[in-house]
């Protein structure tokens, strides 16, 4: 079984097995309490049957009137008894037939004692009237109860079915969702390590070849001198690979900005420029941000657009909440340009320009971590177009 429809199994399983207790409790203290309200109403009307056989030489027409129109308005009954309880051991007997032991002797401690005989549900209680002292004993079949435990039973099954049937499609869609994410995080992380594994390994390994040249034998001062030089230049590269992970791997860490303030981003991008490209500030604007990130990143954009003008002029545009970054040079591939912002990726026509492909990835990550929406737009042999959309 595939790893997505085990965790789908295991998710709905578990939901459902949930959703099935809380049922079974929700049906055990409903019904629970719908027998209990029964009892209730079979009470009032065993004392309204008792009121009405005892009490009807007691009370004025009025009064005796009122209590048979309570007694027909109450539940109905299927079997009403009287037993004269002073002589117990002929009460029993009648008694016997629908209470134990138990039941008779609370009854006799002047209790009210609910019970079930067959499928019928009873109460009895001790009257006590001038005539004498009566167990008075009503039965009933509970049509509302049952009628009320089969549509619980029948819509919380109905709820189970339909809320199993949409858990295990939710559960499916979140499982291929999480597992395709999993696996492109994988596959990115990969990508990541096997990249930046061989672009520090390049400078390491020229290191380590020109200290095994300067060791073959004596050079001049100055052959000392350009070895160190070339270890220098290598040492660079790595310390600027490792600081670039560094910073990617910052920005990347979901930790909040704390030190934010207002940037203006015309201002920013003039500091940046410095002549080297044509500003165009439409609209000004101000975005709340972490100004040495920020300007790392349109640092990137702009130094990235720069070398790969091929000498063109990069014209960048600044208007209501959008910065528009656009070159002339070489443009990028079809096929590379979905990937252009992956970690160490560098798009197939780069050539020998110098890189190690983390500026638009650190760039890209900054942007979004300010609410940005970076897009691009490229056209080998043409140029490229980056727009970068603030909220």
């Amino acid at each position: 079984m595939k790893t997505g429809h085990k965790i789908s199994l295991i998710y709905s399983g578990i939901t459902i097995g949930l959703l099935l207790i809380a049922g079974m409790v929700f049906y055990f203290f409903s019904s629970n309490y719908i027998r209990n309200l029964y009892f209730h109403y079979m009470q009032e009307k065993a004392h309204a049957v008792a009121e009405e056989k005892f009490s009807k030489d007691e009370l004025d027409p009025v009064k005796y009137r009122n209590v048979v129109i309570r007694r027909k308005a109450s539940i109905p009954t299927s079997k009403e008894l009287f037993v004269n309880v002073e002589n117990r051991d002929l009460a029993r007997q009648v008694l016997s037939a629908y209470l134990d032991d138990e039941q008779i002797k609370q009854l006799y401690a002047n209790q009210t004692v609910n019970f079930e005989h067959g499928q019928e549900v009873g109460t009895a209680f001790v009257y006590y009237d001038n005539t004498g002292t009566f167990a008075v004993i009503v039965l009933s079949r509970n049509p509302y109860g049952a009628d009320i435990s089969r549509t619980l039973r029948w819509a919380l099954l109905f709820l189970v079915l339909v809320s199993a049937g949409v858990l295990w499609l939710i559960s499916r869609l979140y499982a291929m969702r999480m597992l395709d994410r999993i696996d492109r995080d994988y596959q990115t992380e990969k990508m990541f390590v096997n990249n930046a594994s061989h672009e520090i390994n390049n400078p390491l390994t020229a290191i380590q070849g020109e200290c095994e040249v300067g060791l073959l034998r004596d050079y001049s001062a100055q052959e000392y001198q350009d070895i160190l030089r070339r270890i220098a230049h290598e040492a660079e590269r790595v310390v600027t690979i490792m600081r670039e992970l560094l910073q990617f791997s910052h920005v990347r860490s979901g930790e909040e900005m704390t030190e934010l303030e207002p940037v203006n981003i015309a201002s920013l991008l003039q500091s940046l420029t410095e002549g080297r490209c044509e500003l165009d500030c439409k609209s000004d604007f101000t975005v709340s941000a972490d100004a040495h990130l920020l300007r790392m990143a349109f640092h990137n954009l702009i130094n990235n657009a720069i070398k790969y003008s091929d000498g063109k002029p990069v014209a960048i545009t600044v208007s209501d909440h959008l910065v528009v970054i656009r070159d002339q040079g070489i443009g990028i591939p079809k096929d590379d340009l979905p990937h252009i912002f992956e970690p160490f990726y560098r798009a197939s026509n780069t050539g020998s320009v110098m890189g190690h492909g983390v500026g638009l990835a650190l760039a890209k990550a900054i942007l979004e971590k300010h609410g940005a929406k970076v897009s691009v737009e490229s056209q080998q042999g043409e140029g490229t177009t980056v727009c970068v959309a603030f909220r």
